[in-house]
């Protein structure tokens, strides 16, 4: 035997099973803590909700939204237009600032896009958080 361990070394030794479980234990812990923090970190503060659009011309089309948000945030919400093959033919940012009063405040906004082409649907992409004040 020590003929080998003068060639190769002497043998490695292994993790206890405690420490191996421990390792474990602690890389699930740091997983699910950062999943959580993931989630927390990506819920949208702002809601909003598509009430009507009406698509005017082949270059114009209008549409009618709610916009749920913090009265102290600013927020941007990207408005888009789409043909029959869902490409986008029309787009406008809208950026809502701070607003009077506590807690959520719902806004109602009335938005006309200019058009490439021909809308089949107009509505709200996203809706985002820029400011919180």
């Amino acid at each position: 035997m020590s003929s080998l361990t003068n060639r190769y070394g002497s043998p490695k030794k292994s993790l206890s099973k405690k420490t191996r479980r421990n390792l474990i234990i602690g890389g699930l812990a740091f997983g699910i803590l950062f999943a959580l923090y993931l989630a927390w970190a990506t819920m949208s503060k702002v809601e909003f909700k598509d009430n009507s659009f009406e698509v005017i011309s082949p270059t114009e089309a209008w549409t009618l939204v709610d916009i749920t948000k913090d009265a102290k945030d600013t927020a941007q919400c990207e408005i888009r237009a789409l043909n029959e093959s869902y490409a986008i033919v029309g787009w406008k940012t809208l950026t809502i600032g701070p607003t009077e009063g506590k807690g959520k405040v719902t806004q109602q906004f009335d938005v006309t896009l200019r058009t490439e082409s021909l809308a089949t649907t107009v509505g709200v992409e996203e809706c985002k958080i820029i400011k919180t004040n």
